[in-house]
């Protein structure tokens, strides 16, 4: 693997063969080198002032300058440099703090190699190590040689992320003989362990996710006719629910990759390396032809998706959709019937347990009427646990009754939907995505993981109402009153999507259900009517999130009726 991958917008560091306790080395490497050049073309190309007092001094004086810096004092080394000159020092200075702001800026990932030693702590505690020691370094040499400019020592010194934003542990993935139609992705790294150095904030090319996902209808397996590039792939292996899946990530979208850790479990690769899975995601592939494309490979029973390597795909929506649509066509191929909603166990100051479910498109308020409730009836209800946040799944047990189970352990949320300053309280593990942007969002943990794929028993299930200006909850009489509400999906849109006004999307799902729109059908009929005959309340709760000025009330009143329910 390349020692160091670097361009306009990350950086990419394999430590295998690097000394990261020697900052001279550092200071003297190709990779050094190679981003101050990248910095002060930069600065020539805007014609910064920076510069100007430093005109007569080149890139590769400036370079001399800094190694000769970080060993000698000053004085010395303007005696061996006599192009620099007394003049130039503060100017230097100046430079030096611009250039420590300019690398942290970039997303900065780093890579070590697990070998066969996975199985061991030892290099768990290598890649902490790591982390910790190239962080360290980094500090070093920029106060090294700003404090030898100043000709002082620092009053404050402020410890900042200044190596990399996430390590991995990688090790070479091959499947199982048997799988011979995937030996494509044979040899592939794939990331076992990370390391985050919150805060973690993307800066993503797009903000929205657009369209929806479609079939293959090939008579082939597409894998077979894919060209990808091995070395610009990291992979993966989470479980989405309770389904394998290895997420194959172009590096140029690898600050996706690392926003997946708080959103699905990571696998436990030694555990899983042998096992066949059940969904197979690519998400940066060159051929447009596979963009936002499915496919089934019957044989094996594995779902596959792609994405296509592009701008308007840089967005986090499209590794979780995409993932979650393959999530749920496998579980309508098995039966199941997969949710677009929210759902939480509620522990009452009684210490009776209520299981709510609330289905509803993006941006219906689904996420914003729970949060509310948790921060409103601090006095009435004595713990809420999180189920799933944004897709989960309904079956019937052996007993004849219902039970939902999630997919994820986190939560994608927008920052403008949550209450105020509370995206601070959890800053320290939280993921931040486009925060100065209009739909900014933030990817938070929220439930283990053994929690989330339990069998939970259902008593609330509630369509989220975001259009229509009414209050409280209106109770169906009839499963197929409810039903033909439920199916016809209907919200105003929130900037979430590329969708503009009131839609329409079958079930409030067009990730799945909408694609296996027969199938769903039958599930629909038969799920409703067992939600009927184990008297679950069906119900229509009114969020009002997308109507103006009522972003946080409307949820809030939303919240208000549904404790009221819950107590009744």
């Amino acid at each position: 693997m390349k020692t160091f991958h670097f361009n306009d917008d990350y950086a990419l560091i394999c430590f295998d063969d690097i000394n990261v306790n020697d900052p001279f080395l550092i200071l003297n490497s190709k990779s050094f080198e190679k981003v101050f050049r990248s910095y002060h073309r930069t600065l020539k190309d805007e014609q910064s002032v920076l510069l100007m007092p430093l005109i007569k001094l080149t890139a590769t004086d400036l370079l001399e300058f800094y190694k000769l810096l970080f060993k000698y004092e000053l004085s010395t080394v303007l005696r061996r440099m006599p192009k620099v000159t007394k003049e130039h020092v503060l100017p230097i200075y100046e430079l030096t703090e611009n250039f420590y702001d300019y690398w942290r800026k970039f997303e900065r990932f780093g890579l070590l190699n697990a070998y066969k030693e996975d199985t061991s702590r030892t290099k768990v505690d290598d890649l902490l190590k790591v982390s910790n020691d190239f962080n360290h370094q980094i500090i070093t040499i920029y106060r090294t040689i700003s404090q030898k400019l100043l000709g002082e020592h620092f009053h404050v010194y402020r410890q900042l992320p200044a190596g990399i934003s996430a390590n991995m542990l990688y090790t070479y993935h091959t499947f199982d003989k048997r799988l011979k139609e995937y030996k494509l992705l044979n040899n592939i790294p794939v990331a076992t362990k990370i390391v985050i150095h919150p805060p973690f904030i993307i800066n993503s090319k797009s903000n929205v996710r657009r369209g929806t996902f479609t079939p293959l209808t090939y008579s082939y397996n597409p894998i077979n006719h894919l060209k990808i590039n091995k070395s610009s792939f990291i992979a993966f292996p989470l479980w989405v629910g309770p389904l394998l899946a290895y997420v194959y990530i172009h590096i140029d979208f690898l600050h996706h990759g690392i926003a997946l850790s708080n959103l699905f479990e990571i696998a436990d690769y030694q555990k899983i390396k042998d096992q066949k899975p059940n969904l197979i995601y690519i998400y940066g592939v060159e051929d447009t032809l596979y963009d936002s494309k499915f496919y089934h490979d019957n044989k094996n029973d594995i779902y596959l998706g792609f994405v296509c390597k592009s701008e308007e795909n840089d967005y986090f929506g499209y590794l979780k959709k995409m993932l979650l649509t393959l999530h749920n066509l496998y579980m309508i191929n098995h039966d199941s019937l997969p949710l677009h909603g929210a759902m939480v166990e509620i522990t009452l100051r009684t210490n009776a347990k209520k299981r709510v479910v609330i289905v509803g498109d993006s941006g219906a308020g689904k996420s914003e009427t729970l949060e509310a409730l948790r921060q409103i009836a601090s006095d009435d209800i004595k713990d809420i646990k999180v189920v799933f946040d944004d897709m989960g799944t309904l079956s019937i047990n052996e007993n004849k009754e219902i039970v939902a189970s999630g997919t994820e352990i986190g939560a994608f949320v927008r920052l403008d939907d949550l209450e105020q300053g509370f995206a601070y309280e959890v800053m320290d593990r939280a993921l931040f995505l486009n925060p100065s942007q209009v739909n900014a969002r933030v990817v938070i943990p929220l439930s283990r993981y053994s929690f989330v794929i339990e069998k939970h028993p259902v008593d609330l299930f509630l369509y989220a109402n975001n259009y229509e200006n009414k209050d409280g909850i209106k109770v169906f009489d009839k499963y197929d009153d409810a039903l033909a509400v439920f199916k016809k999906g209907m919200r105003r849109a929130k900037g979430t999507t590329a969708e503009v006004g009131m839609t329409q999307s079958y079930f409030a799902n067009p990730f799945g259900p909408m694609q296996y729109r027969a199938k769903t059908d039958r599930l629909l009929n038969k799920f409703f009517k067992a939600l009927s005959d184990n008297k679950v309340v069906l119900g229509e709760l009114y969020t009002k999130l997308a109507l103006h000025d009522e972003e946080v009330r409307g949820p809030a009143n939303a919240a208000l009726a549904l404790l009221k329910l819950l107590q009744g």
